[in-house]
């Protein structure tokens, strides 16, 4: 036998594949907010959070969406997609617990799918953490062309916009662009490629068949370190309680939103913008014990040591909810404001921004009804 020769001809027959791999790829123009088909169950650490779930599920569908896989008959299928930060996201949140998933259990009731006219209704969420709205504007551009179909457009937006811009110290003027494709999505037609089997395009094709039939990851103790990042916050070395003056994350946060808006009203949908409440109060000690966020530079991957009063935060998170709320009614969208109805307090919150079982209930029941309300 010829080794080889045999060894050159699988290389070349490797390098074809490879080859083809990334041509297919590239033609597939396709992006995707997570993985498809990825599965993660997560043991949750009581210690850290009593107040959730014992165990998660984080499970991604063939869309790259969050939520159930779509029905094959879709014909007369109602469909809404979530967009938004940590607090649409849910992440912590068991799927059907997250108020995405509790909002597609509302609106499949009998009652709720005589309104809409609908035989089914699919709730997809591509909502992530850390994303500000020109990131967010960005992915729906890339996303959209996808949805042959699409009703319903919630929009939880703001929050990530006062965060980055803290963590970045910051920045005036805003730098140009701030956040990459690698940033927005987990899998995208215009990823580099190289010859190091890791950056192969056979990786992710290969990845994606595989993912639809192992069983999920499994995370253990989740949530532990928010324990270590809560003393973090206690023992900070220097607080920060006021700000250059943040217009300019404020007009780039407006902006984005209405190109938001104007985007998906161009795609046939109808839009909701839910404005995203927090712990909107003087905190207790108690309170302030679980708080861990607001800091210069990212908690969960650098030592941090300077942050950000609750007081500067809540001012920040104020304008750009009042930015959020003027932009949907000039552009004549409907917009619902959540404050009144998630009390602050740590049955509805687990911490300044993120919500509790109770908490994305209370959420889901104030979308539904004002998504139906128009309908009934």
């Amino acid at each position: 036998m010829n080794i080889p020769g045999v060894a050159g001809a699988a290389a070349a027959l490797l390098a074809a594949c490879e080859l083809a791999a990334r041509a297919m790829v590239r033609a597939s123009g396709a992006y995707f907010v997570w993985r498809p088909h990825e599965r993660t169950h997560m043991r949750i650490d009581r210690g850290a959070l009593p107040e959730l779930e014992p165990f998660v599920r984080f499970e991604i569908n063939a869309e790259g969406e969050r939520g159930d896989a779509l029905p094959a008959e879709r014909r007369g299928m109602y469909r809404v997609l979530v967009a938004g930060g940590s607090a649409a996201e849910g992440y912590l949140l068991d799927q059907p617990t997250s108020w995405p998933g509790v909002l597609q259990s509302l609106l499949r009731e009998n009652h709720a799918r005589e309104a809409l006219g609908a035989r089914s209704v699919h709730v997809g969420n591509i909502a992530r953490s850390l994303v500000p709205c020109e990131a967010i504007l960005a992915m729906l551009r890339l996303v959209l062309p996808r949805y042959e179909k699409l009703d319903l457009v919630l929009l939880m937006v703001g929050a990530s916009d006062a965060v980055t811009w803290m963590e970045q110290r910051c920045p005036v003027p805003l730098p140009e662009a701030r956040f990459g494709l690698d940033y927005m999505f987990d899998e995208h037609c215009e990823r580099r490629f190289g010859w190091k089997p890791a950056d192969w395009a056979l990786r992710p094709i290969v990845s994606r068949i595989v993912r639809r039939w192992r069983a999920p990851r499994v995370r253990e103790r989740t949530g532990a370190k928010l324990v270590e990042l809560r003393e973090r916050r206690r023992n900070a070395l220097h607080w920060i309680d006021s700000v250059p003056d943040p217009e300019p994350m404020l007009a780039r946060f407006g902006d984005s939103l209405a190109a938001v808006i104007e985007l998906c009203r161009k795609k046939g949908a109808r839009v909701i913008v839910v404005r995203q409440p927090w712990f909107d109060k003087e905190l207790s000690d108690a309170e302030e014990a679980v708080m861990w966020n607001f800091c210069i530079g990212r908690p969960y991957v650098e030592k941090t040591s300077e942050y950000y009063t609750h007081s500067l935060v809540r001012e920040l998170l104020t304008k750009l909810d009042e930015r959020a709320a003027a932009q949907a009614q000039r552009l004549g969208v409907e917009e619902l404001d959540l404050r009144p109805l998630v009390a602050p307090n740590l049955a509805n919150y687990y911490d300044y921004l993120h919500f509790t079982p109770r908490g994305a209930r209370i959420v889901a029941e104030a979308v539904s009804r004002a998504v139906l309300g128009r309908v009934c």
